[in-house]
């Protein structure tokens, strides 16, 4: 490209500032503008001369296709995901499996109608999301609970699990896993069935664990 040949440059010139000089040769052409001071007059005087062209010009709108290509690429649209695709669609059938493994393992208590089937309770968060699922076994004595949502615990706390009878103060019955797996918790001794009372949920150090005055989850026991 001999820039230095007044024809040639204005002519290329022109066509950079109509826009019609296009691919690799604009490119080169940007390349050499900074080196050459006659190419940037040629362009300058380009410039001043369709500058003049301006007013007289009657606008034209750009064709739609042009303003939906810009739309599309400013503004993408997100793939529609497919509901198997979808991580919620999973956790609620993983809770589902778990729920069903526990209907399926825990068996009625034999007592009278309307206390044996008091063996499970299901503790939910603010948002009424699934956190803890509680079962209680055939003689009364372990409680199996499983953490659906693992939780992100401060380090120096942990969740307790209590049962509130009537007005006595709750008594403790263990801390509650929240690394999403699951525990077996063994009732104290002597403790009459913990279906008659509800269940508690408490956040406190696990270096004190006090009976709270207010639980952070309260749930009561129901049939399966």
């Amino acid at each position: 490209m001999n820039v230095h040949y007044p024809p040639l440059s204005d002519h290329l010139a022109a066509e950079y500032v109509l826009g019609t000089l296009h691919g690799p040769a604009r490119r080169r052409f940007e390349k050499l503008l900074p080196a050459h001071p006659a190419l940037r007059r040629a362009v300058a005087e380009w410039e001043r001369r369709l500058d003049r062209l301006a007013p007289a010009s009657v606008p034209v709108p750009p064709p739609p296709a042009v303003w939906k290509d810009l739309e599309r690429r400013l503004f993408p649209v997100e793939p529609s995901r497919r509901w198997w695709d979808s991580l919620t669609f999973w956790r609620g059938l993983a809770a589902a499996g778990v729920l069903a493994a526990v209907i399926a393992v825990a068996p009625r208590l034999a007592l009278p109608p309307g206390e044996a089937d008091m063996n499970f309770a299901a503790i939910r968060g603010k948002q009424r999301e699934l956190l803890w699922t509680v079962a209680l076994t055939d003689d009364a004595r372990l409680l199996h609970v499983s953490n659906l949502r693992p939780m992100a615990m401060p380090p120096d706390q942990r969740c307790f699990l209590w049962l509130k009878a009537g007005d006595r103060p709750p008594v403790m019955l263990g801390a509650l896993p929240d690394d999403g797996g699951v525990r077996t918790l063994n009732l104290p001794e002597g403790m009459s069935r913990p279906s008659q009372g509800d269940l508690w949920v408490s956040m406190q150090p696990a270096s004190d664990p006090t009976p709270p005055a207010h639980p952070l989850y309260r749930t009561r026991w129901q049939a399966l």
